[in-house]
């Protein structure tokens, strides 16, 4: 098969279906296993598990979803795992996201596993605005954000002897270190 397409106000139900382009105006629903090199459209996706390569759609519920992009207004899964990013601009529901891009509205999510992750205000948006806000923002926070490697608003002093150990919120008085809310500090001899 080479495209496959669903119509708006048409609902279809498939036990699996492997497919190269799949395009989702109507209602999809999968009992077992949907594969494809992309799926799209505006409309339902639902199934048990989804492998594409990229998905761009308005509403997609599944249990398992591995793909290199995911783009889409609501998505809510159980794993996602996307080699490239996930890009929801409504609402993402999921136990758990592996991604090296994450970028969503609101979110409800156990765990994320994510190298960069944008919170955008929500708004109503299409997806392509959206795309196009989380590329803007990824792109200003990395020319504006501080370098990884000093700490940004915070006294510190190194604390005795340890290099990479740090009081914070100790304040310098002369050479002694005094803590600010008053706390004694006290030493054993």
């Amino acid at each position: 098969m080479k495209t496959t397409y669903i119509p708006k106000g048409m609902e279809v139900s498939h036990m699996s279906l492997t497919t190269e382009h799949l395009v989702v105006d109507g209602s999809l629903t999968i009992t077992g296993t949907l594969k494809a090199k992309t799926i799209s459209g505006r409309g339902f996706v639902e199934a048990g598990a989804v492998s594409a390569g990229g998905i761009r759609v308005d509403d997609l519920k599944a249990v398992s979803v591995t793909c290199k992009r995911l783009c889409a207004k609501r998505a809510e899964a159980s794993q996602i795992f996307a080699s490239e990013g996930v890009d929801v601009s409504c609402f993402l529901g999921a136990d758990r996201v592996v991604t090296p891009k994450l970028t969503v509205a609101l979110s409800d999510i156990d765990e994320a596993t994510a190298d960069e992750t944008i919170h955008l205000p929500p708004k109503k948006r299409s997806l392509l605005r959206f795309c196009l806000a989380s590329a803007l923002r990824a792109l200003w926070v990395r020319l504006t954000a501080p370098n990884e490697d000093e700490v940004v608003d915070a006294e510190y002093e190194p604390a005795d002897g340890h290099k990479n150990v740090y009081q914070i919120g100790a304040q310098r008085n002369g050479s002694n270190l005094e803590r600010r809310s008053g706390e004694t500090n006290e030493l054993s001899a």
